[in-house]
């Protein structure tokens, strides 16, 4: 295949004015232009794409599916989940949110009263002409929030389709991101002309992933392929189970979307990029067909799952106060307390597959007096082994430290309705999160790519630790592993009586990593302990251990985005050579 300076030499001299790519009914690539009078010298320019394809398949995290009812408890079409996206729409949702009762939530975020909704706005940067919004909406990107992954999207379908600035001219130079993949190096941020070594300060490979630069011809090799980015949004309520069958039919689906028309030649595969919870999901597509997927990129995957979800199940969404006003807007968002959290996640297999699992360091929940200035453990760490049964099947009812108020499942009455209990409704769900962990195992696809934030900065719950100021005499704490609360609060309090003593025990807030403790650093969701156990998956995965980002706009950060190129293109050198596949469609 021709380089993309040799093709240049064949453009117009006159062809600057860069049309976008359009798509005909059957995906066929096709230019779209206007005539203009002899005078305008300006030509339009349309930059052709390669033929043979390779599909990515972008798969969110959390919450980062928009989704709307689907007629089985409120009216088909009616919006269940819609992240805001922007200050204005934003503040709008958290007021709505603020008014909403525990049984409205329930019902308008019920597992089985959701779809998915790909209706979402979408936006193209200008700079972007390979795609239009109409294709984008095609291409299932409607259906992903558009704050959390708009931008990561069209990077990817920026850098991956077009990979030199000016592309089609006689000025075509490679992209930044990709000098940094050809060099493994980069400006400093602070000096001028100073080359910064990006694997050593930004990357941090851990021990056994090798990071060799991209050669120009691995360069040129990665541009005889087209990489139309795809999403694929899921029912985050539902298993994960459920959602990695959901990401297979996209994946289908955009295989055979390229076997259509007469242009396209397919490659048969694809490659896969995840964020968050995602990496659940297509690490559990990988064990069904991973024949279908050249390999994966993994974003802060929660492989452990998070303390966290504990957390919030007894105290609400964590924020440093009302006066931190972005995390108390996100908190009301997502659930300001017990009340608010229980009536969803505790019906929900999907976020209660977020709890730690079997594999997660065990002792993550912890039982402290700090008094006096000293801190003492009264009561042996959980979980020992078996997480399900020594702690998420306790209620607060149970145990003072118990995960699930039972009064707090079901204020709408629907499981009733249903002729269940709550706690059956609720070990229903955590059966299917329990069966959902063993299936997954410690396993990814053979060809895996992945970071994780192991930032002391951005602390995590690497831990849960109730913790109490009042002093407890001798024998006391004896007491602690099956005792009942007296009262508790939906902020995390438990106030308890210990034979003639009282103690309260509350939630302790975000405590910062050290250099002898680092369980809690990460990414401000998922800890380093559960981040890190992505380098014990079978088959040994290429990793990543990095810092600078927040969980959630993990994707914003630009070693983020420079990694996941340089791993895409890697990945992209295990495609069949395109000397070895059809020229044409027969």
């Amino acid at each position: 295949m021709s380089s993309p300076v040799a093709q240049a030499l064949r453009v117009h001299q006159q062809a600057v004015r860069r049309v976008p790519l359009q798509f005909d009914e059957n995906g066929d690539p096709i230019f779209n232009s206007v005539t203009s009078p002899d005078c305008f010298k300006a030509r339009a320019l349309g930059v052709m794409p390669p033929k043979h394809v390779i599909p990515v398949i972008f798969v969110p995290g959390i919450m980062g599916s928009n989704l709307r009812a689907n007629g089985n408890l409120l009216p088909r079409g009616a919006p269940a989940w819609l992240p805001p996206n922007g200050i204005s729409n934003g503040l709008d949702e958290w007021r709505r949110r603020k008014k909403q009762e525990p049984r409205d939530r329930q019902v308008q975020m019920a597992a089985d009263g959701v779809e998915v909704d790909d209706t979402g706005p979408v936006s193209i940067p200008r700079t972007v002409f390979t795609l239009t919004e109409a294709e984008a909406k095609r291409r299932g990107w409607g259906e992903v929030h558009l704050d959390s992954y708009g931008g990561i999207l069209a990077e990817l379908e920026l850098a991956l389709n077009d990979q030199y600035v000016e592309a089609g001219t006689q000025a075509a130079t490679p992209m930044a991101a990709w000098k940094v993949a050809m060099t493994l190096r980069r400006d400093s941020d602070h000096r001028y002309n100073e080359q910064i070594d990006v694997v050593k300060n930004d990357w941090h490979p851990v021990a056994g992933t090798d990071v060799p630069p991209l050669t120009e011809e691995e360069f040129r090799r990665l541009g005889d392929y087209y990489y139309p980015v795809w999403a694929c949004g899921y029912n985050w309520l539902d298993s994960n189970e459920v959602a990695s069958d959901r990401l297979i039919q996209r994946i289908n689906e955009a295989l055979e979307w390229y076997k259509k028309g007469k242009y396209w030649i397919p490659v048969g595969k694809v490659i896969v990029v995840t964020h968050s919870m995602g990496g659940l999901v297509a690490r559990r597509a990988a064990q069904k067909a991973g024949d279908s997927i050249l390999g994966v990129v993994h974003s802060v995957q929660p492989v452990g799952g998070a303390p966290v979800v504990y957390r919030r199940f007894r105290a609400g969404t964590e924020a440093n106060g009302v006066f931190d006003i972005p995390a108390a807007v996100a908190a009301e968002i997502i659930g300001w307390d017990a009340a608010d959290v229980t009536c969803v996640l505790a019906n929900s297999p999907g976020p209660l597959e977020l709890l730690p699992t079997k594999h997660h360091p065990p002792g993550w929940l912890r039982f402290e007096s700090r008094s006096g200035g000293e801190t003492k453990e009264l009561m042996p760490a959980l979980p020992v082994s078996d997480p399900y049964e020594e702690i998420y099947s306790k209620t607060v009812q149970n145990v003072w430290w118990g995960m699930i108020d039972e009064t707090l499942i079901d204020p709408a009455k629907l499981t009733g309705s249903r002729g269940k209990t709550p706690m059956r409704a609720y070990g229903e769900a955590l059966a299917a999160a329990r069966a959902f962990h063993d299936a997954l195992k410690l396993e990814c696809h053979p060809v895996t790519y992945a970071h994780f934030g192991s930032d002391p900065k951005h602390v995590s719950f690497g831990r849960v630790t109730w913790a109490t100021s009042d002093a407890l005499t001798p024998g006391r704490a004896d007491m602690l592993p099956v005792a009942r609360a007296t009262s508790h609060t939906k902020l995390g309090a438990s106030t308890l009586t210990l034979g003639d003593e009282t103690a309260t025990f509350r939630l302790v807030k975000h405590e910062p990593a050290s250099e002898d403790d680092k369980a809690n650093a990460g990414d401000g969701t998922v800890p380093l302990p559960s981040g890190l156990l992505i380098n014990r998956c079978s088959p040994l995965p290429k990793v990543f251990s990095m810092t600078g980002f927040d969980h959630q706009m993990s994707y914003e950060n630009l070693h983020v985005q420079k990694n996941v190129l340089y791993c895409m293109a890697r990945i992209a050198q295990l495609a069949t050579p395109v000397s070895q596949l059809p020229s044409c469609k027969e």
